[in-house]
């Protein structure tokens, strides 16, 4: 009961403070924007002195959609940037930490393998991260890493029957670079 109470109260809390950002907010944006909307219709009269109420109406309206679309377009563009920069280090920094594990000329019982998934006549790479008997038929099972494309870092695990697997002569680096560059750079033994 306290703890419900507990939630409640900041929640409520939240609300409060989220209610007082919006009502400043609104405040601040009808300073900025009746000089504007005056200077804007200034603007007009000095560019089409000559234009009817209604041209001027509808010069006005134009403006008002126009611009913030374009400021919004503009941000949006910077933000995506930033967003595919930030995706892109956060991917190296996740590969740089497992080549930091796995390095070049090591086997540490990281092989890239062909598996046959999501059905039998396709083909998914996958990283094979660990081997282990099956208890019930006593064959040997494989761990798969799948990596997900473009970021290897989201992938699937799964476990399958070695015997079913085809081993390829990929270093871990050339198939996060498969994945990376969505199949486009592979190495030529393929």
């Amino acid at each position: 009961m306290v703890d419900w109470l507990r939630k409640e109260v900041r929640s409520l809390r939240w609300t409060y403070v989220l209610g007082w950002l919006l009502l400043v907010l609104i405040a601040v944006a009808s300073e900025l924007f009746t000089p504007a909307l005056r200077n804007l219709s200034q603007l007009l009269d000095r560019l089409v002195p000559s234009a009817s109420l209604g041209w001027r109406v509808i010069a006005l309206a134009a403006a008002l959609v126009l611009v913030p679309l374009a400021a919004g377009g503009a941000a949006d563009f910077v933000l995506r940037a930033f967003q595919g920069r930030r995706d892109v280090e956060t991917v190296r920094r996740l590969q740089d930490r497992l080549f930091a594990e796995v390095e070049p000329g090591e086997f540490r019982g990281y092989q890239v393998a062909m598996v046959a998934w999501p059905n039998p006549t396709v083909r998914t790479l996958a990283l094979v991260t660990a081997t282990f008997s099956d208890a019930d038929s006593g064959g040997k099972l494989a761990a798969l890493y799948l990596p997900g494309t473009p970021d290897p870092a989201k992938g699937t695990l799964k476990v399958g029957p070695v015997d079913d697997l085809t081993f390829l002569d990929w270093t871990v680096e050339d198939l996060w670079d498969f994945h990376l560059t969505f199949g486009s750079a592979s190495p030529e033994s393929t």
